[in-house]
């Protein structure tokens, strides 16, 4: 139950790992990455789907607890941050990266794909996973 509990860092990590490395190859290859629209959302949606399955998987599990991110990123180590895990945030995550993938589908069927297209769907992304963190770093465990 520990090592399970460990993924729970990669649930806001992933689709942010994601959107800033497609950001990164939109300021390197400008042209390209703006006409590979189909690409760039599939991978969007498959990063904030991979985060709602690993959410799932921490939900049926039952695995509940607190996760310092100062364990695993130095960047943190001198402050106090910690990932609250229990039922209702990963109800919550689950509900809103879906909402999120399902948005961004249907952004890709109905909004027309030019020039600010791909830059949109980066930046739904990085929203997304800053609303997961911070969900996260709530302690919803005094309501329930």
């Amino acid at each position: 139950m520990g090592n399970s509990i460990n993924i729970s860092i990669l649930i806001p990590l992933i689709p942010m790992g994601m959107a800033l490395f497609i950001l990164i190859l939109l300021v390197s290859f400008n042209r390209t990455i703006n006409r590979l629209t189909k690409p760039v959302s599939a991978l969007l949606v498959f990063s904030l789907l991979t985060s709602a399955l690993i959410s799932t998987f921490l939900y049926l599990k039952k695995i509940e607890g607190e996760v310092f991110l100062s364990n695993y990123l130095k960047l943190f180590e001198s402050t106090n941050l910690v990932l609250h895990l229990n039922s209702l945030t990963e109800k919550i995550v689950i509900f809103f990266t879906v909402i999120i993938a399902i948005v961004i589908g249907f952004l890709f069927y109905k909004l027309p794909r030019r020039k600010g297209y791909v830059t949109l769907i980066i930046g739904i992304s990085l929203i997304s996973s800053s609303i997961m963190f911070a969900v996260l770093f709530l302690d919803f465990s005094v309501l329930i």
